[in-house]
């Protein structure tokens, strides 16, 4: 009977233990899971601050595209432009 009770007494000082464990296990585990939605809500906000970056750099370029096409066009017509002014500044005068 005291082998019996002595027996009783320890798997019930066992399943204490193990009860002890398991909760330590599952805070740690429920850290881990905030710690990883944490991560990932950071992963998240660099990602987007990323594409907004990169959005506003493709816009950009797309001007100084837009900018560099028109740029000869523009030359040629300021040229164009300035032409009497030039003419008459250096005295030509046309063939008759």
């Amino acid at each position: 009977m005291a082998l019996l009770i002595s027996n009783q007494a320890a798997f019930v000082e066992q399943i204490a233990r193990n009860d002890r464990e398991r909760l330590a296990l599952q805070r740690n585990a429920e850290e881990w899971q905030r710690n990883s939605e944490e991560w990932q809500r950071k992963s998240d906000e660099r990602q987007r601050k990323n594409e907004e970056r990169f959005d506003r750099i493709e816009a950009r370029l797309a001007s100084i595209e837009e900018n560099l096409v028109q740029l000869p066009k523009t030359i040629l017509q300021t040229v164009f432009d300035q032409l009497p002014k030039i003419k008459k500044e250096i005295g030509f005068k046309t063939p008759t």
